[in-house]
């Protein structure tokens, strides 16, 4: 991805986002809800990471810490990189080569808050499960949505879709779908 070796990069939690993002169709629809409901596709697949490895739902508050301990991050150096990165033209020759080194640079800003998020404690083992867990997809966007002003949105059949098609994505440890 960039030519900077971390210990961050060479973790399991990386390699899991790395090989989930390929996925046929991921991709899509993460940036799909980012761009809809304001999901911060980190915080999306490092949560549903989490709850694979460690064969829990996601418990209330979990997405609130997570979102909390990358906002800063996000909202001062990710997405001004991103906002730059989308305003180079891609088929533009003459500034072909500043838009891969802003991509790279952003890569390695959204790279910086994953490893943010994976030094997150997990959440205490005593914390009640929330009475209708839902899939972390679903519980993801729901709280963006809520925190952009854009509910109505969740009706949307792309909005649907993209959220079902994730759904399909996570797996525990054993396999099977969270």
């Amino acid at each position: 991805m960039n030519s900077i070796d971390t210990p961050f990069q060479r973790s399991e939690q990386w390699r899991h986002v790395l090989a989930t993002y390929a996925r046929p169709g991921v991709a899509q629809a993460c940036l799909l809800l980012q761009d809809r409901l304001g999901v911060d596709v980190l915080v999306l697949l490092h949560l549903a990471y989490v709850c694979s490895q460690h064969q829990r739902p996601l418990k209330d508050g979990q997405i609130a810490a997570a979102d909390a301990v990358v906002r800063d991050w996000r909202d001062r150096v990710v997405r001004p990189l991103r906002a730059a990165r989308r305003a180079i033209p891609k088929d533009d020759p003459q500034t072909l080569a500043l838009r891969d080194a802003v991509q790279q640079a952003e890569l390695g800003a959204e790279q910086h808050a994953l490893s943010l998020l994976a030094a997150m404690p997990l959440a205490a083992d005593d914390t009640p499960p929330p009475a209708d867990p839902g899939s972390p997809t679903t519980r993801v966007a729901t709280f963006y949505a809520q925190r952009s002003e854009s509910l109505a949105e969740l009706a949307a059949a792309e909005v649907e879709d993209a959220i079902a098609l994730l759904d399909t994505q996570w797996e525990r440890g054993d396999g099977k779908a969270v």
